[in-house]
């Protein structure tokens, strides 16, 4: 699915950020679908670009994966609409994003989008439930007790490389 590239350093951006960009290529969307969809990018990022796109780490929240500073920032919607967060169009958010990332970041963005962005929230919600980074950061707790445990970075990684690995046939090693 996804390419490691082979730069030393990529920039990055802040979730909320990133998740205005979401909402601009995506339309409007549940807070727990864009969170997510926000999850995915970064896991994919991890692993195609070998390295984090931002640094705030997801937290194993009951209904998945989940970015404490997303959260408070549309926690009073119910509905996130795109045109509501800034009046900037879809071409000068890809401008402003081009101006900061790297083609590749933005090319493996909106592959994530394109490969998880038709899902529903509650499908989403159920993928992550089903690997290995949440499941880990909630070990030993009940369904519906609260976290705020993080999910590791490093977790992440290993758990989509190998995926990827699998997806391409090749022999998965331990690290």
């Amino acid at each position: 699915m996804y390419n490691v590239c082979c730069m030393d350093q990529y920039a990055q951006i802040s979730p909320s950020d990133l998740a205005k960009y979401v909402l601009r290529r995506c339309g409007s969307m549940s807070q727990l679908k864009l969170q997510k969809l926000l999850y995915y990018i970064q896991a994919w990022h991890l692993v195609g670009l070998d390295s984090p796109l931002f640094q705030e780490d997801f937290q194993a929240w009951v209904h998945g994966p989940a970015l404490r500073s997303v959260w408070d920032e549309y926690k009073s919607q119910s509905q996130l609409n795109a045109h509501l967060e800034q009046s900037a169009t879809t071409g000068e958010t890809e401008k402003a994003f081009a101006s900061v990332l790297h083609e590749d970041q933005i090319d493996l963005i909106n592959d994530v989008l394109t490969e998880y962005g038709q899902r529903s929230g509650y499908h989403l919600e159920c993928l992550t439930h089903s690997e290995l980074p949440w499941t880990e950061a909630r070990a030993g707790m009940s369904p519906d007790e609260f976290s705020d445990r993080p999910i590791k970075k490093e977790s992440m990684k290993k758990f989509y490389s190998s995926l990827l690995a699998a997806q391409n046939g090749q022999e998965v090693h331990a690290s």
